[in-house]
């Protein structure tokens, strides 16, 4: 999920992509070691052997402030989820009669995995009309299937089927699913500086970054979505030319979302379904 602070590295991440064209290994683009990072110069960048004061070059990434302005930016209508990834279940099960239910793990050697469940379907299960059972890599088709049997009053388990004396049983399978919502969408500003000790050198280094950022309109966030870039302003900041130091920021701003992430199961029953290990969800619809 992107916060301010992963935007800001992202930001920075951009940036060095461009002052860098043949990966970090590579030379910058101005011939010179040039150091980007999220967040202010520290005194050691300033005053020790490795400084700006011995050619060598800063980027910097830092959040700026908004002067308390609204955004106006409002997240989609109805906060809807939207399902980014979906794993699907590798075990299986298959009715034998109307009683029974086998549980079949995948026979090439695959990672079993998925939620089995079982469901007595002829109306006369009492408290509990389903249960299911969320698959493990170091689960046995024979533990699963124990304990299935011992969330359903009645039931019995023998290897790999389980059965209800009596009643009608039905299995089931399903996958999993990751799913997000949007439940905030800002626009922040983020300031990108140029310090240099050579006032020619930060005009050229400068003038690179504004052409590569100008013509971007979105950035990749650490989490692989996407962001809005927007230009707003550029300044130079010659306070500390008395000790030899030339700044240039460019600030922007950033359009992104706060996204609440979950990962569940997919449906298995309509009502009731207790889930293995110590926690539970009831339906009733």
């Amino acid at each position: 999920m992107a916060d301010a602070s992963g935007i800001g590295l992202a930001l920075a991440y951009c940036c060095a992509t461009v002052l860098y064209p043949d990966g970090l290994s590579g030379v910058s683009v101005t011939g010179r070691q040039t150091v980007v990072r999220r967040g202010w110069l520290l005194p050691s960048d300033l005053f020790t052997a490795e400084s700006v004061r011995n050619e060598i070059n800063f980027v910097t990434a830092t959040i700026a402030s908004s002067r308390n302005e609204a955004s106006g930016w409002a997240e989609p209508l109805g906060q809807p989820w939207e399902v980014l990834e979906r794993i699907s279940p590798t075990v299986s099960v298959s009715r034998e009669d109307g009683e029974t239910v086998r549980i079949i793990f995948p026979p090439d050697g695959t990672e079993a995995c998925g939620v089995v469940g079982l469901w007595l379907d002829d109306g006369s299960a009492g408290a509990l009309a389903s249960c299911a059972v969320a698959v493990k890599a170091d689960d046995t088709v024979a533990g699963v299937a124990s304990v299935l049997a011992g969330m359903l009053e009645g039931a019995v388990a023998q290897g790999d089927t389980v059965w209800v004396p009596g009643h009608m049983l039905q299995g089931r399978m399903a996958g999993y699913g990751q799913s997000v919502q949007v439940s905030r969408r800002q626009a922040q500003r983020y300031r990108v500086s140029v310090w240099t000790a050579d006032a020619m050198v930060r005009e050229g280094l400068s003038s690179t970054l504004d052409t590569a950022l100008a013509g971007l309109n979105w950035i990749t966030t650490l989490d692989g979505r996407s962001a809005q870039l927007r230009f707003l302003d550029v300044q130079d900041v010659d306070t500390m030319q008395n000790q030899a130091i030339y700044r240039r920021d460019f600030l922007y701003e950033i359009v992104f979302d706060t996204l609440q992430v979950c990962w569940a199961a997919d449906m298995l029953f309509g009502v009731g379904t207790g889930l293995w290990r110590g926690s539970a969800a009831w339906c009733d619809g």
